[in-house]
């Protein structure tokens, strides 16, 4: 199956990147890259991409993450664990030791999602410790993208969930991911992440997602999701959501750090208007050296 058949089962379709950016009716959820021919992006309401992430396309992926030990994080992983087994989902949870700081902590997700993409030889989908499954998510199974995840506003990319198919794109694009990460451990991963995506993309046919963040349920009062199961969810006009999304690192970050946060640290609120543009425009002529794509500090 191609990402043009995936899509068409919910009734969409590509078309050029200047045409989807000018609909006002949705955004764009999916794009083609293809050096030397003309890029395709695919525009779709909330209704449309409710029916694209309701229909099961195929097996699952592996389900891949880790925790730092004697932690918090320990006990948040057995909870994803069991969530996983509770959906017959598979997937390989391991273990590391504290590298003495959030950030540094979570550059080491680049290297352990290559390890189980080059030993499963199967897609993956990393998810974060702290999150779990509410429900089996089906826009993850049989998916013919060469990645998936969330990315907000045209420009931030979010990396608690990254699904990654079995195509030589992906395995150049982990592979820039990881040496980033190991010449910038004071960056975090998702910044990373996405610098890694741009390189791959600026010169590689990549086949890319943007899920919705509506795929996932963060902290919120009980009389919100209350409401959305009652007036929302049954008239299509929020996404029912498969992930529990905990967001304990907000909490936890300073329990894991063993100093405060450095002052070379740096976060997606740096990345550049230049750099956050050429992701909103899908403007790959823009310089792809760490330098431009972080907003230099006064």
């Amino acid at each position: 199956m191609t990402p043009s058949d995936y899509i068409a089962r919910a009734g969409l379709s590509f078309r050029p990147p200047p045409q989807a950016l000018a609909d006002p009716q949705g955004r764009i959820v999916a794009h083609l890259r293809r050096p030397g021919a003309v890029d395709l992006a695919c525009t779709a309401d909330l209704r449309g991409e409710i029916a694209l992430y309701e229909t099961p396309q195929g097996e699952p992926p592996l389900f891949v993450s880790y925790y730092t030990t004697d932690t918090p994080y320990e006990g948040l992983a057995a909870d994803l664990r069991a969530s996983l087994d509770h959906h017959h989902l598979p997937h390989r949870i391991q273990p590391v030791a504290s590298r003495g700081s959030w950030v540094a902590n979570t550059g080491l997700k680049a290297r352990v999602i290559q390890a189980a993409w080059q030993d499963s030889g199967r897609p993956v989908c990393w998810i974060d410790a702290d999150a779990a499954i509410l429900r089996p998510p089906a826009f993850l199974m049989g998916n013919p993208f060469d990645v998936a995840f969330v990315r907000r506003q045209g420009w931030e990319d979010i990396s608690y969930l990254i699904y990654l198919n079995t195509s030589p794109a992906v395995g150049r694009l982990l592979a820039e991911w990881v040496r980033l990460c190991d010449e910038y451990p004071h960056v975090w991963d998702q910044v990373l992440f996405s610098l890694a995506w741009f390189r791959t993309a600026r010169d590689t046919d990549l086949a890319s997602q943007w899920l919705n963040s509506g795929i996932s349920r963060t902290p919120r009062p009980w009389i919100r999701d209350l409401r959305d199961r009652i007036l929302h969810y049954p008239s299509g006009r929020k996404i029912r959501p498969f992930i529990d999304q905990k967001q304990a690192s907000r909490q936890l970050k300073a329990y894991v750090n063993a100093s405060a946060r450095h002052r070379d640290e740096i976060g997606t609120d740096d990345l550049s208007a230049g750099y956050r543009a050429a992701l909103k425009g899908y403007d790959f002529s823009f310089d792809p050296r760490l330098e431009a794509v972080v907003a230099r500090r006064a």
